[in-house]
């Protein structure tokens, strides 16, 4: 209730609520609109904007519930919902395009339903047609924004609510601390519902659960149920803090014999192979072909000068003379002299036989499919192993 009194007083132009999925945000917009559409003069208009017209019919079915049948005319197609007063005054859903901002008169109440899922380029532009329509002569327009931060990772709702209460904007904002993502102290303190829901409580605990196991289940985990947008680690391979915090730690020793991953370059892209050992040491070379020379190289892939050359002095980095496309049996050859015999060797699944041709059938060579599903799990494994050790770099693989 202390949004609502806050979002409707006469001070306020624009209001902003976020809180985790879940947590009946598309009720409360329903019943601010439910209870504007009862209030506004006739031929006033209230917008509903969300993601779609599909996405904004959850609202409007919860405004219908709420009205009722008597004394409304509703318009529920597959592409337009609206309701009517008998007097003219009506509610309209719109989808987060800004051309159907534009026209925004005599409308006294926008209301934007998780603005998250809002198109990435339109649903800026919607923003923008609806702020800018703020302040016309004889028609001031409120604006009531409710929804998880998640899946924007940026933009202007998360600016918005990063800005807080100020001049005529109040926003309010239940997020939790990441810090604490699993303590269910804190998981009961931002889903609020969850006291009176025995069913959103044990989703709750199931999805903890699994987040714990899991970090693309704990991003998905913290993004919706702590409102703390973070990275799919589908598609984001390290944080920058990840990667500073892996290379500060001690470097371990060699131990044993390492596994080995090789990827086998053509044409422009070099071939290159990693060492992993059992203490979590890695460490990184390169083999890059003769021609053209390294200074033509680096003109063409547009590096600062030198840098292939640092590269080649460190000793992480060959020229296979001669060559247009490097050898499989150079690039080995670094292998054995810079690490032995690996245990184990990986390569992408289409290169085994030309690494058989090249090795002989007695070097242990373990090909991976590169579908999606192992990529994913490739990288989850890896940020987990970036963030909780044990895996420390070699300082030649730190680049320059």
């Amino acid at each position: 209730m202390t949004f609502i009194k806050r979002a409707l007083s006469p001070g306020t132009l624009t209001a902003a609520l976020t809180m985790p999925r879940g947590s009946g945000k598309s009720w409360l917009a329903a019943y601010i609109a439910a209870q504007e559409l009862r209030r506004i003069g006739r031929h006033e208009e209230i917008a509903l904007c969300a993601a779609s017209i599909e996405q904004g019919r959850i609202v409007f079915r919860f405004i219908r519930q709420m009205l009722g049948e008597d004394g409304w005319r509703y318009l529920d197609s597959a592409t337009r919902c609206g309701i009517t007063r008998a007097d003219g005054a009506r509610l309209r859903v719109i989808g987060s395009n800004g051309k159907t901002a534009m026209g925004l008169v005599n409308t006294p109440l926008v209301i934007c339903d998780e603005p998250g899922s809002w198109e990435t380029n339109k649903g800026g532009l919607m923003w923008d047609a609806i702020t800018t329509a703020q302040g016309k002569p004889g028609s001031p327009l409120r604006v009531i924004v409710i929804g998880t931060l998640a899946p924007a990772e940026a933009g202007w709702w998360h600016d918005l609510v990063d800005a807080g209460t100020q001049g005529s904007v109040y926003v309010q904002a239940l997020r939790g601390n990441p810090e604490k993502w699993d303590s269910w102290r804190e998981i009961m303190r931002v889903n609020p519902l969850a006291r009176v829901s025995p069913e959103l409580r044990a989703k709750l605990r199931e999805e903890r659960a699994q987040a714990q196991g899991d970090t693309r289940l704990k991003a998905r985990f913290l993004s919706y149920r702590l409102n703390v947008p973070s990275a799919d680690t589908a598609t984001m391979l390290l944080e920058a803090e990840d990667w500073e915090r892996c290379a500060a730690r001690p470097v371990a020793p060699r131990q044993g014999q390492p596994i080995v991953a090789l990827d086998l370059g053509g044409g422009r892209a070099w071939s290159a192979a990693v060492a992993l050992w059992e203490t979590g040491r890695i460490e990184a070379l390169a083999l890059t072909p003769g021609i053209p020379e390294l200074p033509a190289q680096e003109k063409r892939d547009r590096v600062p000068s030198e840098t292939y050359r640092k590269l080649y002095d460190r000793g992480v980095l060959a020229v296979d003379e001669g060559r247009r496309v490097q050898s499989v049996e150079e690039l080995w050859r670094m292998v054995v002299a810079a690490w032995g015999e690996p245990v184990l060797t990986l390569c992408d699944r289409f290169r085994l036989n030309e690494l058989v041709d090249a090795l002989g059938p007695y070097v242990p060579i373990e090909p991976r499919v590169t579908r999606w599903s192992e990529a994913s799990y490739d990288i989850r494994a890896l940020r987990k192993g970036v963030k909780d050790g044990p895996l420390t770099v070699a300082p030649d693989a730190l680049g320059l």
